[in-house]
């Protein structure tokens, strides 16, 4: 869990502390720990996962709103397998990720609009936490778009990215030690990867292909003045 605030921007600005928070699956807070993010002025979720990904589990507090954007769309599980085999097969995992992600942002981008919006559409007092199961693919997806659009240079967006590898590890190091086989243990911790070399191929097709975050989101169908609004909420003044 952790702000996107503190980073500079290619005009040399900075992104704003307490705006957006990423993070893995806040619903796993303790009550300290909803504190925390209240006092950091938290107020709303943006949650990324698919409908009941983890039922049963408990709600916010009364205070938090929730906004719920299913990035992948429907849970499919031949889906996933497919993704699967083309990740274990890959030479380069990272180029693997990179190729899924780039799919999602074509594929989805009306969804992945629909999470940008619910960012921008908060109050801007209010902070806006943006996660999904561990915080790396959904919510690496929607965050990299977000320092796009704040104009934050591609290295440093890719940086923040990579920096869910090693924040993750306590989520993922028991899940790897008992895969069944080394296939199945050669995939978990392929699955687990955040590379830097991942983010850095996106942004270069956000960029190349699709001419930059703002302009793939407008065409996403994302309003000028929701644009506007964003970069209002993400860059200090």
């Amino acid at each position: 869990m952790r702000d996107l605030g503190g980073l500079e921007t290619a005009s040399g600005g900075r992104t704003r502390r307490g705006a957006v928070v990423r993070a893995d699956n806040v619903r796993r807070l303790t009550a300290a720990g909803w504190q925390a993010a209240l006092d950091h002025g938290v107020r709303r979720l943006v949650d990324l996962r698919f409908e009941n990904e983890e039922p049963g589990e408990p709600g916010p507090p009364r205070e938090v709103e929730v906004v719920a954007v299913s990035l992948f769309g429907e849970h499919d599980l031949v889906a996933e397998d497919r993704i699967a085999e083309r990740l274990l097969s890959a030479a380069d995992a990272a180029a693997a990720h990179a190729g899924f992600y780039i799919r999602t942002l074509e594929e989805r981008s009306q969804t992945v609009a629909a999470a940008v919006a619910a960012v921008a559409e908060a109050d801007r007092a209010d902070g806006v936490v943006v996660h999904c199961f561990a915080g790396k693919d959904r919510t690496g997806i929607v965050s990299a778009l977000l320092l796009a659009v704040a104009d934050v240079p591609d290295e440093a967006v890719a940086a923040d990215y990579a920096a869910s590898g090693p924040n993750m590890s306590h989520l993922f190091d028991e899940w790897i030690a008992t895969a069944g086989d080394d296939s199945e243990r050669e995939l978990r911790r392929r699955l687990a990867q955040a590379e830097h070399a991942t983010m850095a191929a996106v942004l270069a097709w956000l960029r190349d292909t699709a001419g930059g975050a703002g302009a793939y989101l407008r065409d996403a169908g994302l309003p000028e003045e929701q644009i506007v609004r964003l970069r209002a909420r993400l860059v200090e003044r």
